[in-house]
């Protein structure tokens, strides 16, 4: 008598071929699942990388940020301010969200010549050279929770831009 694979069997195991297939599929299901997730991780969804990686312009171009949409809570996200057409004796920066106080500044390069913060905003001010006409401001926060935060960044009350980044926990 010839072995057929494909039939259900008594000996030397009890099996149904029809559920067995069941759950061949089901295993190829989750390994390309997994599969996903490990490449979807490693272009930057749930963090760092090119899927997270984002840039927003105001208008008149005055004012970019390049920033992380996606990051974890407690873990570092960057951004990154570069500021153009620089005019008077300083430039001033505002951050302004309803969730900066689940924020932590890491770090903030250069030094602002002075910080306040008013209500829901953190405003920055630097005094500018004479022959100053951009900048470049790093900023380095950790978020305290997860979930989505929204922020404005407005220079000298005039350029402004608008983004969001997502919190995984």
């Amino acid at each position: 008598m010839e072995d057929n694979e494909n039939q259900s069997r008594h000996y030397p195991v009890k099996e149904n071929m029809r559920w067995q297939r069941i759950e061949w599929r089901i295993q190829h299901a989750g390994f390309a699942l997994l599969l996903l997730i490990v490449l979807a991780g490693a272009a930057g969804l749930f963090s760092k990388g090119w899927l997270s990686n984002q840039s927003v312009t105001s208008p008149d171009r005055r004012l970019s940020v390049d920033y992380e949409r996606f990051g974890r809570r407690e873990s570092n996200m960057d951004m990154t301010l570069r500021l153009k057409q620089l005019r008077g004796d300083s430039y001033q920066l505002q951050l302004r969200g309803p969730q900066l106080d689940n924020i932590q500044l890491q770090t903030l390069q250069p030094q602002p010549d002075e910080a306040w913060s008013t209500g829901d905003s953190l405003m920055l001010r630097w005094h500018r050279r004479a022959d100053q006409q951009e900048a470049t401001v790093w900023i380095g926060t950790q978020p305290q929770d997860f979930g989505r935060y929204r922020v404005t960044v407005t220079l000298d009350d005039a350029s402004s831009v608008r983004f969001s980044q997502f919190v995984y926990p």
